[in-house]
């Protein structure tokens, strides 16, 4: 069941007895959102910040002149710097919990029995708040992969970061069309030629897919041993002539889609909202319900986009 739209009351968030177990699409997310994190928080103070100054140096040539020409001087090279920007955006999670929801600990539906004892006497309020901590890390994973950049411009403008997958900030050098054929070696080292002929450094990569994905990356580099006890494999290693790649898959992962993303230039960003990372409050505003917020500025910072590379159109 998805999110409501409500407070919880205890007609609409009955108590229950037993486990209280996460299901649906979000339950299998946050890898990629921890291996990201693994290099720190990048904490900044304004909503625009800076990921990079990338620059180029022109393809290997000769570069002889002869004895002549040494005696005066040449001409001058520049290497023009180019700005890469990323913005923070605003994340908030609402909770309204009603009191008597709160204090109605053993009732478990909307008749009224009471258990007496049986059902868990844990605040829901704080359950609540928990669950809310997690969508937000799971929006928070969403956009550093898929998010659509919206840039500063007015105080009504939602402005939003922009993820590897943007076509604004993010990958534009290195992307390989799929051409709704099935993964293969050939499309995967396609890409890994492009991104090596555009200088990409391959220093912690990864590929970040659904699940699927995941999958046919084991059968494409897999390598079953003779065994009558153990069969099957799972790769999360793969070996290539540009290095070891990892493999996450995460639910936040874009369909169709192989990301090459190098952990080693990627960060989670937050701008501190009162002195806090991620702010949370409770308030009272006169009503009989418990209530508060969470709330993030947050983005992501994922250096220069030519350090990363992607494969549209996957089927």
């Amino acid at each position: 069941m998805a999110s409501t739209s409500a407070t919880a009351q205890t007609y609409n968030d009955t108590n229950v007895l037993g486990d209280v177990l996460e299901t649906g699409v979000t339950r299998n997310t946050g890898a990629f959102f921890a291996a990201v994190s693994a290099n720190g928080v990048k904490i900044i103070r304004n909503q625009e910040f800076p990921m990079s100054a990338t620059y180029a140096l022109d393809a290997g040539a000769q570069g002889a002149i002869s004895e002549e020409t040494s005696l005066t001087a040449g001409t001058a090279d520049f290497y023009a710097k180019s700005q890469e920007y990323n913005v923070i955006q605003i994340s908030k999670k609402e909770i309204a919990v009603s009191h008597l929801r709160e204090a109605a600990s053993q009732q478990i539906d909307t008749s009224n029995i009471n258990v007496g004892g049986m059902a868990p006497t844990a605040s829901e309020f704080d359950r609540v708040a928990a669950n809310a901590m997690q969508q937000l890390r799971a929006d928070w994973e969403f956009g550093m992969i898929q998010g659509t950049y919206v840039a500063r411009s007015a105080v009504g403008t939602t402005v939003a970061m922009g993820g590897l997958l943007d076509a604004t900030v993010g990958i534009t050098t290195n992307t390989v069309a799929g051409g709704s054929a099935a993964l293969s070696k050939e499309i995967i080292d396609e890409l890994l030629v492009k991104m090596a002929d555009h200088g990409a450094p391959f220093s912690n990569p990864v590929f970040v897919v659904k699940a699927k994905y995941a999958k046919a990356i084991s059968e494409i580099y897999g390598y079953q041993q003779q065994s009558t006890t153990i069969g099957g494999v799972a790769v999360d290693t793969v070996l290539t002539d540009f290095g070891k790649f990892g493999v996450i898959w995460t639910n936040t992962a874009k369909a169709n889609t192989i990301l090459v993303a190098d952990l080693a230039y990627m960060q989670p960003v937050v701008l501190p909202n009162q002195g806090q990372q991620i702010l949370m409050r409770e308030y009272q505003d006169g009503g009989s319900a418990k209530k508060g917020f969470i709330e993030g500025f947050v983005s992501v910072d994922f250096g220069a986009e030519s350090y990363h590379g992607s494969i549209t159109a996957v089927a």
